[in-house]
């Protein structure tokens, strides 16, 4: 069910409800009204009749004649009066001349508002001694025609009042539909991909904080999307890059060492040859080319990683960094307990430092390394925490670099962690990142 439709249920059920309810309500004051009108009357017309007869005299008070006369000055609305005789035969009636009545009542409404009959009497002594009583007797016709035309004017105001609240309503979710068929449209292209989609400002501040929202969304992954292309396209070229120069590789030194090898071997064949030189230069371009392949090794995959560990591993890179750069001092402290981690998580740690260590030597110009690795967090959520500075000169990364960092980050955070960069100008380069700790299954 649309939401339309619901708020139109919804409004007409409720307005059925109000109607329902100031029915009930407006025929329980018209009887009230009705019942106290009528009675007002009576107690009315007694005192007036009390103080009429008091001022005609008791040798005027003769046959029927006086009563009409005083019947005829007072005028007194839903009563009739009549007259009755010491045998209580009625001598006289006055009935009261009803006002025109705008419009007849319906039967239901007079069920519902008529009251019981509300009578009353008053003797008076005539001039011959006898004894006559006035009736008085209500008529709430008037009354109840009266409440009618209110009730209908209290109805015919209420229907138009509820139209006018009704149409105002549709009016104004007119324009939040409105804002929400842009808002669900804009998600929508964005669900395609069109992340340069932008919704417009909407006059309504609650739809305009959400396009807000929306639009920085949509922003960001404009954003990402764009970092990720240009990750995937960098990606690719260190790919093709390493492949280029493991290629070189084996072809300058493993081309070169096995055709100097084979080159002595030939040698050592020959007669009266001294083979120990010959022997000992096929011993050193055999160390020369270890040396190689344990480098190459170590690019692609670190293997001491699952036979020594994390710890060892790292502490065989940074031993390699200050081999080949002496001048760079590296001050690795490392918690023990990180001996337990996955290797899953551990390539990942091993990574973030050889990125960082790789940056180091080639943007930052410091003298002074710290790598930092430690067990942190709650015990149930330990958490891998990596820490790398130095003391370079710092700034905005450039585009090289920033790959690098943008690579880090992209590894916490497919393992669910989170990853900070720091870096001021001459005041080096801060690296943060929190990885879960999972514990290997050996």
């Amino acid at each position: 069910m649309s939401l339309r439709r619901l708020i139109n249920i919804r409004i007409v059920i409720s307005v059925l409800a109000i109607m329902m309810l100031g029915s009930l309500t407006a025929i329980w004051q018209a009887r009230n009204s009705v019942a106290a009108e009528v009675l007002s009357s009576v107690n009315l017309a007694r005192q007036m009749i009390d103080f009429a007869v008091t001022n005609i005299p008791v040798a005027n008070r003769k046959g029927s004649d006086w009563i009409g006369e005083l019947h005829n000055s007072q005028h007194v609305r839903h009563l009739n009066f009549t007259l009755l005789g010491e045998d209580n035969q009625a001598q006289a009636s006055f009935v009261h001349q009803s006002m025109e009545r705008k419009g007849s009542a319906p039967q239901w409404f007079i069920d519902a508002v008529m009251v019981n009959a509300i009578t009353a009497s008053y003797d008076v002594v005539m001039a011959d001694g006898s004894l006559q009583t006035i009736l008085i007797s209500a008529d709430p016709m008037d009354e109840i025609s009266e409440a009618w035309s209110e009730s209908l004017a209290f109805f015919f105001t209420m229907t138009v009042m509820v139209f006018l609240i009704y149409l105002m309503i549709n009016l104004v979710f007119q324009s939040v539909f409105k804002s929400v068929n842009t808002i669900v449209n804009g998600l929508r292209q964005v669900e395609s991909g069109q992340f340069g989609h932008v919704l417009p400002a909407s006059h309504i501040s609650e739809f305009d904080a959400i396009s807000n929202e929306i639009n920085a969304m949509t922003a960001a992954l404009k954003k990402a999307q764009s970092d990720n292309q240009a990750l995937a396209k960098h990606t690719i070229q260190i790919q093709e890059t390493e492949r280029q120069t493991m290629s070189r590789e084996l072809h300058d030194e493993m081309g070169q060492s096995l055709t100097a090898i084979k080159a002595m071997a030939v040698t050592v064949k020959q007669p009266e040859v001294d083979v120990t030189p010959a022997a000992n230069s096929i011993i050193e371009v055999c160390n020369h080319l270890a040396v190689v392949v344990r480098s190459m090794m170590r690019t692609l995959h670190p293997l001491s990683l699952s036979d020594l560990g994390l710890g060892a591993t790292l502490k065989d890179l940074v031993g390699e960094w200050q081999r080949r750069y002496p001048e760079l001092n590296v001050d690795l402290d490392y918690d023990l307990e990180l001996e337990a981690l996955d290797n899953k998580v551990a390539i990942h740690a091993y990574r973030i430092v050889q990125e960082c260590l790789t940056n180091i030597v080639r943007h930052a110009e410091a003298t002074n390394v710290k790598v930092k690795l430690v067990l942190i967090g709650k015990p149930d959520m330990p958490m891998v925490n990596v820490f790398v500075t130095d003391n370079g000169k710092g700034g905005k990364p450039d585009s090289k670099k920033g790959f690098g960092v943008l690579g880090m980050r992209e590894r916490v955070e497919s393992l669910g962690g989170k990853f900070k960069f720091t870096s001021t100008q001459g005041k080096g380069v801060e690296v943060h990142a929190w990885m879960p700790f999972v514990e290997s299954e050996k």
